[in-house]
């Protein structure tokens, strides 16, 4: 285990750190597409679904799931949105393979995961 990986569990949340940037991550995922997603990101306290930050999520993603399983929370699931639309297709955006850290692009009508990710500033 990566000895500069930490979790903290929060109420309806939980904190990565690693690599010098904090993430907050609701528990709660779930299957929309991409607009819905995006809305309901928002009211859950995100914003910063990046894909930058869900390869964070993906590299970590290992040690992530064990402790939401010790925790007993659904652990991360293989295909998350991320906020970005395709710059070469405005009815598409940016998804993860959480599993393999790949980056491709959807059609924002189909169903994938989110959860809602915030960066935390020091």
């Amino acid at each position: 285990m990566d000895s500069k990986f930490k979790f903290t569990a929060e109420e309806s949340t939980f904190v990565v750190e690693a690599e010098g940037r904090r993430l907050r991550v609701s528990y709660e995922e779930v299957a929309l597409p991409h607009k819905k997603a995006m809305t309901w990101c928002k009211k859950h306290g995100g914003g910063d679904e990046t894909v930058d930050n869900l390869r964070l999520l993906a590299k970590y993603r290992s040690q992530i799931n064990e402790e939401l399983a010790a925790l007993g929370k659904d652990k991360i699931a293989s295909w998350m949105w991320s906020n970005e639309t395709c710059y070469h297709n405005a009815r598409c955006a940016f998804v993860l393979d959480v599993n393999l850290g790949n980056v491709y692009y959807c059609s924002e009508y189909y169903d994938d995961c989110v959860r809602a990710v915030s960066a935390l500033k020091d």
